[in-house]
């Protein structure tokens, strides 16, 4: 069995800076290739990375807050798990700070917003024309991070930051159900629409767009503890 951390330091320039160390477990995490659970060998990990033990504890400091991996007694760094519980109380965070968004954008109508928001929902739609669902949940990450710039409060952004790069995981970990996933979210264009309306209707738009996301990465993520438990009988059954 391939060890899921050989490979991680090519990108690692013998120099190393935390962020460098961070961002390679980070895209490790994000595109599946380290697991839930995964544990995270300090020594193994820092000689992989090319890093002193010390700059890879600040690594992981970063990705700790940052929800994708955590500290456990006598395991010491795992790769984070996200629940159905987690999506929502992620949902409900973004939630408040898109709803504020929305306030803001109605109130100022800024051209150059609109105008980018405009241009993602094009990308999307044209990502899921081309079958590219990875493009599209970009595109899709992009959409709503611009929207809160509407805010023009730096703290509520990098805040955002957060709870997309935890949703990331989530999609991360949804990944093997993702084909069954279609275009349940190419409904920008409507709520782009509703934002050029009043902002009721705007609320009511995108409370509706984010209750219908959240209830679909849910059903991803049942769909997939289903799999593995069926996947632990069948292994079980093998070895009896």
């Amino acid at each position: 069995m391939t060890n899921p951390i050989t490979g991680l330091g090519a990108s690692i320039q013998r120099q190393s800076t935390t962020e460098q160390a961070a961002d390679a477990v980070r895209q490790a995490i994000l595109s599946g290739r380290l697991l839930p659970g995964t544990p995270l060998r300090e020594t193994a990990l820092a000689a992989e990375l090319g890093v002193s033990r010390s700059t890879l504890r600040e690594a992981a400091r970063t990705l700790d807050g940052e929800g994708l991996v955590r500290y456990q007694m006598n395991r010491g760094i795992v790769v984070a798990d996200i629940t159905g519980q987690d999506v929502t109380d992620i949902y409900a965070a973004r939630a408040a700070v898109e709803l504020a968004a929305v306030d803001a954008l109605s109130e100022h109508r800024d051209p150059a917003i609109y105008a980018k928001l405009a241009d993602l929902v094009d990308q999307i739609e044209g990502a899921f024309d081309d079958g590219d669902t990875t493009a599209a949940l970009e595109g899709d990450r992009l959409f709503h991070a611009t929207l809160v710039t509407a805010t023009g409060s730096p703290r509520l952004c990098r805040f955002y930051q957060q709870l997309q790069q935890e949703q990331r995981l989530a999609l991360a970990l949804a990944e093997r159900s993702r084909r069954e996933l279609g275009r349940t979210t190419d409904d920008h264009r409507q709520l782009l629409d509703a934002l050029h309306g009043s902002a009721e209707q705007a609320r009511t738009e995108l409370t509706a767009h984010l209750r219908a996301g959240a209830a679909e990465l849910r059903r991803l993520l049942d769909l997939l503890t289903q799999r593995q438990q069926s996947t632990r009988r069948e292994e079980t059954k093998d070895s009896a």
